[in-house]
């Protein structure tokens, strides 16, 4: 299993759970290990009673397992070491709730009568003067297998939703490809004077058009999925890598570029593979926003008083700018004022600016173009 046992190890961290101050439950373990039993009657009556998860315990494939499952828990939560076992153990648990379709509420709601289960135990088994510190160790504990179990469920269940809209993406561009290349094939045929021509070139085109939504719908769940490396990147590199692409793509080479931009002082902080296809989306949208009278763009930086370690970058171009009921919408998937757009740059950079904590925004600028505002963190140290 991809368990991301750094992050999990910081959270423990962050939480305070060291061996030192586990060594506080040491002389009362026993007290709650004896009452493993007693805790999975407990849990399973209470569950019984709720009719959802009451047909859901009826109906479970093994007799007892879960029962048996409860009081191991409750066993290892007082025996273990919390090292990457124990984690692999609490992983397991959110992933197997997502296999059978139980409810998140629910998880959560059996870990706060564990919590509750475990208070009545010290209250009536601990000692008064050492009550307040065991129940400390207890509640993070419980904190701790909460945030693992839903880390897990949350995890299992965004890779489920990608796999599945990525596979369905597959098959179409699967088949897509089928039909645009028996079209071409069949066009290559065809008097270029017959009248019929023009349709076969529709055809392609649209077939054309259909390919770019499936390549762009996997680009945004392939940058939803990654994990970010953080680093320092200039943000001059950013948008000279953005124009390398997008020369590719015959780039009007009349198009003026004024960049204002000094690398080591317009930093910004984030992942590069996500800020490369963020800078890359904003500048193909500008570019074909230009009109051949004015073709000119300009890319500058600067710091927000109001917005400490952040840097602004401004990506203004003299082209016809959106309509005002538009802006919002240009964001969402599939939506695009283009005729053979994908409807899917903006929101990819959208997409790629909130990962990395940061944000876009549009605005119209009546009589001059747009400007595009990219927003994002910023070395502490940057002058600006």
């Amino acid at each position: 299993m991809d368990i991301p046992f750094e992050k999990l190890f910081i959270l423990k961290e962050r939480l305070g759970i060291s061996d030192d101050y586990l060594r506080i439950l040491d002389p009362f373990r026993k007290i709650f290990t004896d009452k493993k039993e007693a805790f999975s009657s407990h849990i399973y009556n209470y569950f019984s009673e709720i009719p959802d998860t009451r047909i859901f315990l009826e109906h479970y494939e093994r007799p007892g397992f879960l029962k048996k499952a409860w009081a191991n828990w409750f066993e290892y939560l007082f025996n273990s070491s919390f090292n990457e076992e124990f984690l692999s153990y609490l992983w397991r648990i959110g992933k197997r709730h997502v296999e059978v379709n139980l409810d998140q509420r629910y998880s959560n709601l059996g870990f706060s009568i564990a919590r509750q289960y475990c208070h009545r135990i010290i209250q009536d088994s601990i000692p008064a003067e050492k009550s307040l510190s065991v129940s400390a160790v207890v509640n993070r504990l419980i904190d701790f297998c909460l945030l693992v179990e839903t880390s897990a469920y949350i995890h299992m269940m965004s890779r489920c939703d990608m796999e599945l809209i990525m596979g369905i993406a597959d098959r179409i561009r699967n088949k897509i490809t089928v039909i645009g290349g028996n079209i071409k094939r069949l066009s290559k045929k065809v008097d270029p004077a017959d009248p019929d021509r023009g349709l076969y070139d529709f055809l392609i085109s649209q077939s054309s058009a259909c390919e770019n939504i499936v390549f762009d719908i996997r680009r945004f769940f392939e940058i939803a999925r990654r994990e970010p490396e953080i680093e320092e990147i200039p943000v001059e590199d950013l948008v000279k890598e953005a124009l390398k692409r997008l020369r590719f793509k015959d780039l009007d080479s009349r198009v003026r570029i004024d960049i204002n931009l000094r690398p080591e002082e317009a930093l910004v902080l984030g992942d590069r593979k996500d800020l490369s296809e963020l800078f890359y989306e904003v500048l193909s949208n500008s570019f074909d926003a230009l009109t051949p009278e004015d073709p000119y763009i300009s890319i500058k930086a600067s710091s927000d008083s109001a917005l400490p370690g952040r840097l602004r970058i401004e990506i203004f171009n003299r082209g016809i700018p959106p309509r005002a009921e538009d802006i919002e919408k240009l964001f969402t998937p599939f939506f695009s004022t283009k005729p053979l757009g994908s409807g899917f740059g903006l929101a990819i950079a959208q997409m790629a600016a909130r990962k990395n904590y940061g944000k876009i925004s549009i605005e119209p600028v009546e009589g001059k173009g747009t400007r595009v505002i990219i927003v994002l963190p910023a070395p502490l140290s940057n002058p600006f």
